[in-house]
């Protein structure tokens, strides 16, 4: 009962800040468009709750327990793009005709993780103000600097619940990279690529390619700087697998993935039934046309089977790539716990950090990698009660063999053919 009341409450409280906020942001920003002028075309997607603000400096901190400030919008064009190559400017958002970048406050660290691991939590904790460019003006203005290929960047592709955010503490704690965590900016881009296309096959095309290019050489900005960058699993990224080494053919990748069963377990406790109902539907509309095909015919109302398929779906893409590409290299979170210096000394080696970091890295491992989360908190996360029948992981083990070619090993369904491990 205790936890049942505990959950209401909590998705009640959530409840009322929408139905509070919204109508309040709506009436400040109608006041806003009087005063300054409106512009009427959005630059970032509802629900980001990074709204923005340039001529108030008000915040409206409702939304301060869940680490995120609501900002007005007051939009102002730039003809100079060199703004983008200042310290205080980075990147936060990619729309189908504008890229959207937050200049922060004088001495906030965005690579950091402090106060926030994400690195869109700390840009929208220290915004101060909204830039907008164009696609048209941001392609100018890199043709426009000497040609990069990507050498200084590392991408770390993600299961989900599976040791990532510790793994970027690793190179973090190293001092040998800069690293972004979880930047939506890629996210933004691979929804945009796909919904132009129907396949993964037609997402080679070069503007797709130069709308990616773009948006990694202005997340990782300084060519003689080494970047290491988590991208955030799910919203249709697994089309970053085929075309990344198309529009940076230097760039570094690798995966990293866990069990099924406790990354799902993890999943339905960090929710609970009403997060999770919403992350199931948001898993399923953004999946490519072939995954939604065999979806439809092994689909289950069952929310584990659904996080299950997911899984899959996101190690799929990646699964076939390394498979034609040796240069894609594969880590498990249960290798990691299995022989936590030769995982981290792997890593490093992978982005090009010498072993003589491998110490220092290693001190990440003394920090709590959750810490400064604002989803849930642990106590409630332990009070929730999960349970996978043996019935639903057969059907994922059977699914994984017939459909995807991939081999889950009992009780907790690890992949145990993934290709190019690290320790094999």
């Amino acid at each position: 009962m205790a936890w049942s009341l505990s959950l209401i409450l909590l998705e009640g409280y959530n409840l009322l800040l929408i139905l509070i906020t919204v109508p309040i942001t709506r009436i400040l920003q109608e006041i806003l468009d009087l005063i300054f002028g409106s512009s009427r075309v959005d630059c970032l997607k509802r629900g980001t709750h990074l709204f923005c603000y340039r001529a108030l400096c008000t915040k409206v901190s409702i939304l301060q327990k869940i680490s995120q400030r609501l900002f007005l919008r007051v939009y102002r064009g730039l003809e100079d793009m060199s703004f983008v190559e200042r310290d205080d400017v980075t990147l936060y958002a990619v729309e189908k005709d504008k890229f959207v970048f937050v200049k922060t406050r004088p001495g906030a660290d965005m690579y950091s993780e402090e106060p926030y691991p994400f690195f869109r939590m700390n840009q929208e904790a220290a915004t101060k103000e909204l830039l907008v460019a164009s696609h048209e003006a941001v392609f100018r203005y890199l043709d426009s600097k000497p040609r990069r290929d990507g050498s200084n960047i590392a991408l770390l592709y993600v299961l989900g619940r599976c040791g990532s955010t510790l793994t970027n503490q690793l190179v973090q704690c190293s001092g040998q990279a800069l690293t972004i965590c979880e930047p939506l900016t890629i996210n933004h881009v691979c929804r945009i690529i796909n919904e132009r296309n129907e396949t993964v096959s037609n997402s080679s095309n070069s503007e797709d390619l130069k709308l990616l290019r773009a948006c990694l050489l202005l997340l990782a900005k300084h060519p003689n700087q080494r970047y290491f960058i988590k991208v955030q699993p799910f919203g249709g990224v697994e089309v970053l697998s085929h075309i990344a080494h198309l529009a940076l053919p230097e760039v570094t990748e690798m995966f990293l993935y866990r069990a099924l069963k406790p990354v799902t377990t993890s999943y339905l406790k960090m929710g609970g039934p009403y997060y999770s109902r919403r992350i199931c539907s948001h898993m399923i509309e953004t999946m490519l046309p072939k995954y939604k095909r065999i979806w439809n015919k092994v689909q289950d109302t069952d929310q584990r089977k659904v996080i299950l398929f997911s899984l899959l779906v996101q190690m799929h893409s990646f699964f076939l790539e390394a498979v034609e590409r040796k240069n894609i290299k594969s880590y498990s979170y249960e290798s990691l716990m299995a022989d936590k210096e030769g995982f981290c000394r792997s890593l490093l080696q992978h982005i090009g950090v010498g072993p003589e970091h491998v110490p220092r890295a290693l001190t990440a491992l003394n920090k709590d990698s959750q810490a400064n989360l604002s989803c849930i908190s642990r106590t409630v996360m332990k009070s929730r009660k999960v349970e996978i029948s043996t019935e639903v992981m057969e059907w994922v083990r059977k699914v994984a063999r017939d459909e995807f070619g991939i081999v889950l090993e009992e009780p907790d369904c690890l992949c145990t053919n993934f290709p190019n491990q690290w320790n094999t």
